[in-house]
């Protein structure tokens, strides 16, 4: 689960699939193994997505306090961000179904010459979720990051647009699922309610994610 940009609501979207499988009986573990902003009072992403998954996790190798990019949280704390930390504990959880969500957008740096691009990579999913908001500029948006992906990951299967709501929609709201299939840039998209995460709204529109992702 990767992102078009930053807060375009990833965790949202997490958590509704992480759930949505736990409801019908899977045994599923929503990670998130970069993570910064973590506050000590805040619920975290992880946290969200611990307390809908069926399995739960180790603690995430990479946790940083300092609300930035994880490779300057990770930088003020005198440590560097390896892919083969993060790849090998996502390995080592004990569910059969994981839910991965990345720190930031797609090509959000976690290191020097290194991107959540090289993550998903380097993790070789079976299926790719891209999110982004319905609201104008995302037909570029979802172009430019599948553009990169074909180019920096190419063994990878075509990404699943997932769309939320934005705060405040505009004229474009509720046309963009379509426009991107209808103009070729993705073979698939799928619009998010404004509900929350765990809504019966919010699960179904997971499940037809789901039945697009053949998971």
């Amino acid at each position: 689960m990767v992102g078009t940009g930053t807060g375009v609501g990833k965790t949202h979207a997490s958590v509704a699939l992480v759930a949505a499988l736990a409801a019908r009986g899977d045994k599923v573990c929503g990670l998130k193994p970069i993570e910064s902003g973590i506050d000590g009072i805040s619920t975290t992403d992880a946290e969200q997505l611990a307390l809908v998954s069926s399995v739960q996790s180790e603690p995430a190798p990479y946790r940083f306090a300092d609300p930035l990019s994880p490779h300057l949280a990770a930088r003020r704390c005198g440590r560097d961000i390896s892919l083969d930390v993060a790849v090998a504990w996502v390995a080592r959880q004990p569910a059969p179904v994981v839910i991965v969500e990345s720190a930031g957008a797609l090509l959000s740096p976690l290191g020097p010459g290194m991107t959540n691009a090289d993550l998903v990579r380097a993790l070789a999913p079976d299926a790719v979720v891209l999110v982004g908001l319905d609201r104008l500029g995302i037909l570029h948006e979802v172009a430019c990051c599948t553009l990169a992906l074909r180019a920096l990951a190419p063994g990878l299967p075509p990404a699943l647009v997932v769309l939320n709501p934005p705060e405040v929609p505009d004229a474009s709201t509720g046309t963009n699922a379509a426009e991107l299939v209808a103009l070729g840039i993705v073979a698939g998209a799928v619009g998010m309610p404004r509900a929350a995460s765990t809504a019966p709204e919010s699960l179904a529109a997971a499940r037809v994610a789901l039945a697009r992702l053949a998971v």
